[in-house]
């Protein structure tokens, strides 16, 4: 999820991501899956790994982002949330 600049470090991504868990077990998916969640958007990796997102995949190299030095690549992550284990009544 992108969140506008304005409305970072107030909750709004953390909201999406609790909702998007309780919509995606209600239509009846089992897993889901972010790729991309870059290693220095330290704000995304720790919103994930704090709605319980588990990290399965590292991917070294994996893109030139702005802002980064000429030649420097960031590392991408990706996390899995097995949503079997959500609670029935789990709400945003």
């Amino acid at each position: 999820f992108i969140t506008a600049p304005r409305f970072r470090r107030l909750g709004v991504g953390r909201l999406m991501g609790r909702v998007f868990l309780r919509a995606a077990k209600d239509l009846g998916y089992k897993s889901s899956y972010f790729n991309l969640v870059f290693k220095s958007n330290v704000g995304s990796v720790f919103m994930w790994e704090s709605l319980g997102f588990e990290r399965v995949a590292v991917l070294e190299n994996a893109a030139a982002l702005e802002g980064m030095e000429e030649g420097e690549l960031d590392t991408a992550y990706g996390y899995r949330y097995d949503l079997e284990k959500l609670p029935d009544n789990y709400r945003p």
